[in-house]
């Protein structure tokens, strides 16, 4: 009686082996439809091969015209953090003399590190 069962077993495993497969296979052919509708498409899309372009160098052995704009943004940016910089620090200054923590009031223009400090003597 028992090969009965076991006869039935390995006929069961084989029946859902081979529907495994069959469903392997049909998605394979399905992926090679899709893969195949895709280059289709991507080939319809890409018109062939871009215009090649020439690297922009600034510098010497770039062009002068580049080269100068290029200097005069980085000037105007140095000079606009600069700006930025010395009223942030200006505002901190007077924030901080407000608050009695330092001997000078700041002058917006200056910082306390470049203005000029009048000695302190030991009477005040």
């Amino acid at each position: 009686m028992w090969w009965l069962v076991w006869i039935v077993l390995v006929l069961g495993a084989l029946g859902t082996g081979a529907l495994l497969l069959l469903r392997l296979w049909r998605q394979a052919k399905a992926l090679g439809r899709e893969a195949a509708a895709a280059g289709e498409l991507g080939a319809r899309l890409d018109p062939g091969e871009p215009d090649p372009m020439t690297p922009h160098v600034p510098g010497a052995s770039g062009d002068r015209a580049t080269l100068d704009a290029a200097v005069a943004a980085r000037a105007r940016i140095a000079d606009e953090r600069a700006r930025r910089r010395r009223a942030r620090l200006a505002r901190a200054g007077a924030r901080w003399h407000a608050h009695g923590l330092t001997d000078l009031p700041v002058v917006a223009g200056r910082t306390p590190a470049t203005a000029e400090r009048t000695p302190v003597t030991a009477a005040e």
